[in-house]
């Protein structure tokens, strides 16, 4: 029998949240790397430029820092000792989101209260009991967009591989730019479905799969990317185990190319960490695009679909909530706190910034959450938006009717997109944190015309 104290735990899961948020694993680096290489796509090298920094900077490598999934596997012969283990996780959590100065993201309840708990608290925890008398850690960081396109199916028993590769690639390509790709996916099959649906995230943090798990997750792999005719994906894991006679339960985890784990054992009272730092390379900056003022009202009409630019001025932030209070003034002719006419709003919710720094890290969210608004807001006089995946046909022939545009920016490189914010302010709505509205100054912001 060993003696663990939950304070150790604590310890270490502080440090595996802040390892997993700044530092992409060596072998998502790799992979990412890999397939920069073979194509020199620039997304791809944008992706490994914003996890140097990240590194660098001790940054989060997305300003969505996610939902915190600990997979706690404790030893039979452990007895641990000290704070209640939940209550240590959790105020592990809290603590390194707190001083690290990372987004919390986390309501209270999913449909009566939705009020941020301004500490990313509850983490979502799974304890196993195995043999032994060591405690294995395993920490997982889920951001929403691609969580959001996650998918469960109850196939047939009699299904074959043939018809699990198919509706597992299926599953996978609805995810779309949405999802931030290029992305990693996992996939639990068996059990019943919440079991299932686990399965796809330990898969994450999983150190063994056998013969037959790696060649169907080889095979979907292929198949996904033969279908899409580029690196939309560039890995899947599978994990089968048992199940009823009459059940196939598949679970898809859709996790973007920011797939954020970390972990360590804690033998004879000593926390071993998983070394995990890639070999990071140094790319060159890409040649000058054409800059643009956001002043500029004329010359932004002007762009067509495709047309990238760098973007330097003024830019409003809102997402969901923001949105959704615009709207509630709108409708009681209410003022606004910014004119929307001839403005443009970036959906965002950036990481707090730290003592000295302008702004924490700060990405595009999924624009399709804001099509509810988005089609008065033209009609308004709104220029433009700017954020990651597609949107409705009404926004579209809004867009269009409207003159206006929506500029798309590459997902999940929030380190390397503070860098283009030179002053920021909170204007509006300050008590929805994250999600108030911000007025930026930005200089040289990196955007595509994906919508004219």
């Amino acid at each position: 029998m060993s003696e663990v104290s939950t304070e150790l735990i604590k310890k270490a899961v502080y440090k595996l949240c802040f390892e997993a948020n700044t530092c992409l694993s060596k072998d998502v680096y790799s992979k990412i790397l890999s397939a920069y290489k073979n194509t020199q796509d620039k997304v791809l090298k944008a992706i490994l430029q914003n996890a140097k920094i990240a590194y660098e900077k001790k940054l989060p490598l997305c300003q969505d820092t996610g939902q915190v999934i600990v997979f706690l596997e404790i030893g039979q012969n452990v007895k641990l000792t000290g704070e209640f283990l939940e209550n240590a996780v959790n105020s592990a959590v809290a603590e390194c989101y707190k001083e690290n100065y990372f987004r919390k993201s986390v309501v209270k309840d999913a449909v009566f209260d939705r009020f941020n708990t301004k500490n990313n608290t509850p983490a979502i925890i799974h304890t196993k009991i195995v043999e032994g008398d060591n405690v294995c850690i395993k920490v997982l960081i889920k951001g929403a967009g691609s969580e959001n396109k996650s998918k469960t199916e109850m196939m047939l028993p009699t299904s074959s591989e043939e018809e699990i590769i198919a509706k597992c690639s299926e599953l996978i390509m609805e995810a779309k730019e949405n999802a931030c790709p290029p992305m990693f996916i996992g996939i639990g099959i068996g059990a019943t479905l919440d079991k299932a649906a686990i399965l796809s995230k330990e898969v994450f943090v999983c150190d063994s799969f056998n013969e037959k798990e790696k060649d169907l997750a080889l095979k979907i792999k292929e198949n996904v990317n033969f279908k899409t005719n580029n690196n939309y994906v560039l890995d899947v894991k599978v994990k089968s185990i048992p199940t009823h006679i009459a059940c196939l339960p598949i679970a898809i985890t859709i996790n973007c190319h920011s797939e954020r784990t970390a972990k360590c054992k804690i033998v004879n009272n000593e926390i071993i960490f998983e070394e995990n730092k890639p070999n990071f390379i140094d790319l060159e900056e890409e040649e000058p695009k054409k800059e643009i003022l956001t002043s500029n009202i004329n010359e932004i009409r002007q762009l067509k679909t495709g047309d990238e630019i760098l973007l330097t001025g003024e830019i409003y932030v809102a997402r969901d909530m923001a949105h959704k209070k615009l709207k509630e003034l709108i409708d009681n002719n209410k003022e606004l706190p910014f004119e929307i006419k001839d403005k443009i709003i970036f959906y965002a919710g950036p990481c707090p910034n730290r003592p000295n720094e302008i702004i924490g890290s700060i990405g595009p969210t999924t624009a399709s959450r804001m099509d509810k608004y988005a089609e008065e807001l033209y009609n308004l006089g709104l220029l433009a938006t700017i954020g990651k995946g597609d949107r409705s046909n009404n926004v579209i022939n809004s867009i269009k009717k409207n003159k206006g545009k929506y500029f798309s920016v590459v997902g999940g490189i929030a380190a390397l997109l503070s860098n283009k914010v030179i002053k920021s302010d909170i204007i509006a709505f300050e008590e929805l944190g994250t999600e108030a509205i911000y007025k930026l100054k930005i200089e040289k912001f990196p955007v595509k015309v994906l919508i004219d």
